[in-house]
């Protein structure tokens, strides 16, 4: 019921503005720290929820995390833990936590809107208020050395109880143009580029893009580049590929 992505294929490379960055750090800090907390009663926070628009990173702060870390991320699959059969599914849910407990990971519950939506919809049936009701035990009593990290596009349809179970709610955002010049230059730090690059009039081209269409932005340039028989990226490949990102966006 879960993908195990050991530790050594973790991506953990992220651009964010320095506010979200310091409560990843805060977060790392305190796991790293864990003993010593305990020595005075505290525990680190351990409960993470993730939550923004599609491809900014909330996927890739999991990563992150685990890496940070040293623990492997456990991702959970919701198509093999669901069942149709009656009081099952809540049953997996357990199950899954009870192995997260036994062995220190992180457990990632992608897209956490699926089994956690608001009770009391006028769809609801009874099983999906005892999957949530699970989900809210399950969270509270969570004491293993580890994480469980919960992601979301859809923040707003999140049972409100289910947030509250959480230690840290971090809102990862559309990057900023100072984040787009960042992931620019980070996705082509392996191939040279133009020193007359003007690195914030290409950012303000990408304004309002994803995460995920900058990187893809920066890696067209460079193959343009690399297609072209050139070893420096220069201002016309960004052209060319923002061009084609945004009639396919």
């Amino acid at each position: 019921m879960v993908v195990v992505i050991p530790h050594e294929s973790l991506r953990h490379q992220m651009v964010l503005p320095e506010m979200v960055e310091s409560r990843f750090l805060r977060i790392e800090k305190e796991y790293a720290a864990r003993s010593r907390l305990a020595m005075f009663g505290l525990r680190p926070r351990s409960r993470i929820m993730l939550h923004g628009p599609p491809g900014c990173g909330k996927s890739l702060g999991a990563e992150r995390l685990a890496w940070a870390t040293g623990l492997p991320l456990h991702k959970v699959r919701f198509d093999t833990l669901l069942s149709s059969y009656f009081g099952e599914t809540a049953v997996n849910l357990r199950r899954v936590f009870d192995a997260a407990e036994q062995s220190p990971c992180a457990l990632f519950l992608d897209e956490c809107d699926t089994i956690a939506r608001a009770r009391g919809d006028r769809n609801d049936v009874g099983e999906a208020q005892r999957i949530v009701n699970m989900l809210l035990q399950l969270l509270e009593e969570y004491h293993g050395n580890g994480f469980v990290i919960a992601a979301t596009n859809l923040e707003e349809s999140l049972d409100r109880a289910i947030l509250r179970r959480f230690d840290e709610v971090i809102e990862i955002p559309k990057p900023a143009l100072p984040e787009i010049v960042r992931l620019l230059k980070q996705t082509l730090s392996s191939i040279k580029t133009d020193p007359t690059i003007l690195w914030e009039q290409v950012a303000v081209q990408m304004e309002g893009l994803r995460c995920s269409d900058v990187t893809r932005a920066a890696e067209n340039a460079a193959k343009r580049t690399v297609m072209s028989n050139r070893d420096t990226v220069i201002a016309k490949d960004f052209e060319g590929a923002i061009s084609e990102l945004k009639r396919h966006c």
